[in-house]
């Protein structure tokens, strides 16, 4: 007989994603005492301490709680994907492409939960620019790509999944970190780092000319790391709409991040296919789901744009 059920493994998840049984209940709309049951008949179960409780921080999970977890995510996602009908579409290949500047802090997860929940796709991944990226949708070597929005006037079909807010990226120690949230203006009287890849480079630019005023580039890379370092050893700033998890460069140098003061358009990250190649790959819809859910876990408050 099985001793152990998804409801308690979805309560214990919850509990992990959100540090404390408050929040999960909140989230599940369950009462916190059904919470606290579910991790404690799991603890006598396993023999195994899952979480420590930390002084204003709540619950972290321990050694042995973070092994539990990634088994009951893993079952979970499998028990979700059986909620479903089971069809011969999940079977097969998809191509995905995705923008080089989000792929390394989204797209990593996307892949994961796909492989969880439709174990039967296969995914072929392609990293690149936008232009690179709207070509290969354009002669049909892709299935979907994952990229900004910049006012695409190309024969490809945009779905929106979620938007990003530019932020200002700064030397920790920089006098202007001091502030929390900067004009444009000010960051023009700086040397200015500016990331060189097709379509982001003038979007950032333009960003200055509404405001009025032109930067000061002192340094221009396609990489979002190189941009990142070269801000951290003080020889610039610089804007950016992705942000990593951790403010720190590839040679550990703290950066100091702020939101950007005035009008500023979201910039809309979008699913695109191609427009004019017969019927589109069912696949396909599978993996925008799974974009949109993990883009609402990685909500980051830095990047969202204000409520309305």
């Amino acid at each position: 007989m099985i001793n152990i059920s998804l409801r308690q493994l979805e309560y214990f998840a919850a509990a992990a994603q959100h540090g404390g049984a408050a929040r999960a209940a909140e989230a599940l709309s369950v009462s916190q005492p059904s919470i606290s049951k579910a991790i404690a008949d799991l603890e006598a179960l396993w023999g195994e301490t899952l979480f420590v409780r930390r002084h204003a921080r709540g619950l972290e999970l321990t050694a042995a709680g973070q092994m539990r977890h990634r088994e009951a995510h893993a079952l979970l996602e499998r028990a979700r994907a059986l909620e479903g009908p089971r069809t011969d579409e999940e079977a097969g290949l998809l191509r995905v492409g995705c923008l080089a500047t989000l792929a390394p802090r989204h797209l990593p997860a996307m892949l994961l939960r796909m492989r969880e929940r439709h174990p039967r796709v296969e995914i072929e991944v392609h990293e690149a620019d936008t232009e690179s990226l709207l070509q290969m949708l354009e002669r049909g070597a892709l299935d979907a790509a994952l990229l900004y929005d910049m006012g695409l006037a190309r024969p490809v079909r945009l779905e929106a999944v979620t938007a990003f807010v530019p932020y200002a990226l700064l030397p920790a120690g920089h006098a202007l970190a001091a502030r929390s949230s900067l004009p444009l203006a000010a960051l023009a009287q700086e040397p200015f780092i500016l990331i060189d890849l097709p379509h982001s480079r003038e979007y950032f630019l333009s960003l200055f000319r509404q405001a009025g005023v032109a930067p000061r580039i002192a340094h221009a890379t396609p990489s979002i790391e190189m941009v990142r370092s070269l801000v951290a050893n003080g020889l610039g700033v610089s804007l950016l709409t992705t942000r990593p998890v951790r403010d720190w460069s590839y040679d550990g140098k703290r950066l100091a991040c702020r939101r950007l003061r005035g009008p500023l358009a979201a910039q809309s990250v979008v699913m695109a296919y191609p427009e004019r190649l017969g019927a589109a790959n069912p696949r396909a819809a599978l993996f925008a789901r799974v974009v949109r859910e993990c883009f609402t876990q990685q909500r980051d408050a830095m990047t969202a744009p204000e409520a309305p």
